[in-house]
């Protein structure tokens, strides 16, 4: 007796390829959600980790580091301001760490723009286009919350800081000359993310907001470190 082949007919090929394309519509937007989810919360715990490295840098340096949003440009620069006009733009004044110090005054003395961002190579920049697609500081787009945590309320720029622009400073023994809160989010899928300077001593808290661009009208947040 021969042995019937062994094969798949093409009834049982379409049902594969019916089966595969159910999971994949029922998959592929949740991991969509999963990952523009993660990039605006990485963006907020990169904030993070920058504020500590400013704080440890003054009391290491002995000297005020601040952090300035450049919401305009979508960024924020971190460094010491050599000459004291809050925006970390002036070359072979302004820096981060000892960089390009020939005359041992802890200041650049060659320091330029190579890369033609209008920032001196000196000084730290984070750039929110490295989070990802879609990620900003504030709501000049996208979809706002109602208001912040504790019913606080969101500056459109995203960033409460005061001054001009706005930046957070922190003083040589590592605490803050003032409060505020720093909003990113997710423009396509309207996650948010605050992070927020809880008190003098610098200590840090990051909130997610409840809603979406689904749910506008939520109003509460959650707590999430």
């Amino acid at each position: 007796m021969m042995a019937r082949d062994e094969g798949v007919t093409l009834v049982e090929l379409v049902i594969i390829i019916a089966i595969i394309g159910i999971l994949a519509g029922i998959g592929v937007p949740q991991i969509n959600r999963f990952a523009a989810d993660f990039k605006a919360r990485s963006c907020a715990t990169d904030l993070i980790q920058n504020m500590r490295m400013s704080k440890a840098m003054a009391i290491k340096e002995n000297r005020q580091y601040i952090i300035v949003f450049d919401t305009g440009n979508n960024r924020y620069l971190m460094g010491f301001d050599g000459n004291a006009d809050g925006d970390l733009i002036s070359p072979n004044s302004d820096t981060f760490g000892v960089c390009k110090d020939t005359d041992n005054d802890r200041l650049p003395n060659t320091d330029i723009d190579s890369d033609g961002d209008g920032v001196p190579d000196c000084v730290k920049v984070v750039d929110m286009r490295n989070c990802g697609n879609n990620i900003i500081i504030g709501y000049g787009i996208g979809t706002t919350p109602p208001n912040g945590p504790a019913g606080s309320v969101i500056p459109t720029s995203g960033v409460s800081f005061t001054g001009v622009p706005p930046t957070a400073e922190f003083d040589t023994d590592g605490s803050m000359d003032k409060l505020g809160s720093v909003y990113f989010q997710q423009t396509s899928r309207g996650y948010s993310y605050c992070v927020r300077i809880a008190n003098i001593s610098g200590d840090v808290d990051v909130w997610k907001w409840d809603g979406d661009m689904e749910n506008p009208t939520v109003v509460t947040w959650t707590e999430i470190r």
